[in-house]
């Protein structure tokens, strides 16, 4: 049996129905979740007509696509949908294939809860098992703590909102916070002021004079909001010393797994930062029950930090990778990776769809190279 095959077989015990999804998808789905910054990593064509269609750069988003047209069409239980195929991407490291094969799982409609996070972890950690794969080096993040941390410093709200945005950006916070007033677009210092009325009017007049209008999938609309968004931005995104430093600790915090709750919890104390509890405690408990997983040569060497999962467009919680070892080539190349994102619906659907969502992939070929099987 083929490591694909050990893989898929050891997800299926998990129940959920088996689909196959569209290889092709419309480019504007990955581009608009992630930006224009993925673009050099996915395979797109145009068609006769000027559509732009890309080959699928992963399974998660098809199996959301059916996920929405099922729930439009009425369904509204929990689901498990599982997986297996190619998926199409331009290598970021050499030697990788354009081409390879994705096996893994979703859950939509489950309860938000440190239980289902939990059961995913041991889903990835069963099937990598059954592969005959049992060691390696875990990183864990969490992708709502920085926001949480954000919001309970109670900034500006405009500063608040560019801090989340830079975030997932590598380097994005320090650069937002050093050059924010001096980098503002000239465009958006001589709107500054008016009202979204007012931005709009000043968008149809450059249209009209330059017959002009929007390429590809953002809409008039949408460039007027982030013109008006822009225009509204604080000119002064400047912290506090302790606000920056606050943060600047969080972002270079990275400490052994089962450190992080204290850590956490420490930083939080000491800058005095309220309403916090909620999610820190369901952090510690989901720590706690991770800990005491049966997999234990996985985890000995399990890290937190706080900036780990950014590169993950549209995950928003919980989030791990598990890599072969702790080599910089390996950590580039993880063996498996799942998280929480439960606004991918509903960021799909345009509002349409809403309902939580947890998943995570393991990729065959890097584990047959582990595990010294046949792929």
């Amino acid at each position: 049996m083929s490591v694909a095959q050990q893989v898929f077989t050891a997800l299926a015990a998990r129940g959920g129905d088996e689909v196959d999804v569209p290889v092709i998808i419309e480019a504007a789905v990955p581009l608009e979740l992630s930006g224009e910054v993925v673009r050099s990593r996915i395979c797109t064509f145009a068609d006769a007509d000027g559509r732009e269609w890309a080959l699928r750069p992963d399974l998660t988003l098809p199996v959301a696509q059916a996920e929405i047209a099922a729930r439009s069409a009425g369904a509204s239980d929990e689901t498990l949908r599982r997986y297996r195929g190619p998926v199409f991407r331009l290598p970021s490291i050499p030697g990788e294939p354009v081409e390879y094969e994705q096996v893994g799982l979703e859950r939509f409609g489950a309860p938000r809860g440190v239980e289902e996070d939990v059961w995913l972890f041991e889903t990835l950690a069963d099937a990598c098992a059954a592969a005959g794969v049992e060691t390696g080096v875990i990183s864990f993040g969490d992708l709502a703590i920085f926001p949480a941390f954000v919001d309970a410093l109670g900034l500006q709200d405009d500063v608040a909102a560019g801090l989340k945005r830079a975030f997932r950006q590598e380097g994005g916070v320090r650069a937002y916070l050093a050059g924010h007033s001096e980098k503002r677009s000239g465009l958006s210092q001589r709107l500054k002021g008016m009202d979204r009325e007012e931005v709009a009017s000043f968008v149809d007049d450059i249209y009209a004079m330059t017959g002009l209008r929007p390429v590809g999938e953002r809409t008039a609309d949408e460039v007027v909001e982030r013109l008006f968004q822009s225009a509204g931005s604080s000119a002064d995104a400047s912290l506090s010393e302790d606000a920056d430093a606050i943060l600047t600790e969080l972002l270079s915090l990275q400490v052994p797994y089962q450190e992080a709750p204290a850590a956490l919890r420490a930083l939080a104390d000491r800058a005095g930062l309220k309403g916090l509890d909620q999610l820190l405690d369901q952090f510690a408990e989901r720590t706690e029950q991770i800990a005491a997983s049966t997999h234990g040569a996985l985890l000995g060497a399990a890290q937190f930090a706080t900036r780990f999962g950014r590169r993950f467009t549209y995950y928003d919680g919980f989030v791990f990778e598990i890599a072969a070892d702790a080599s910089e080539a390996a950590m580039k190349r993880p063996i498996a990776a799942g998280g929480r994102y439960d606004s991918l619906l509903t960021d799909l659907s345009g509002g349409a769809v809403s309902a939580t969502a947890i998943g995570g992939i393991i990729i065959p070929h890097r584990l047959a190279g582990q595990s010294g099987a046949g792929s």
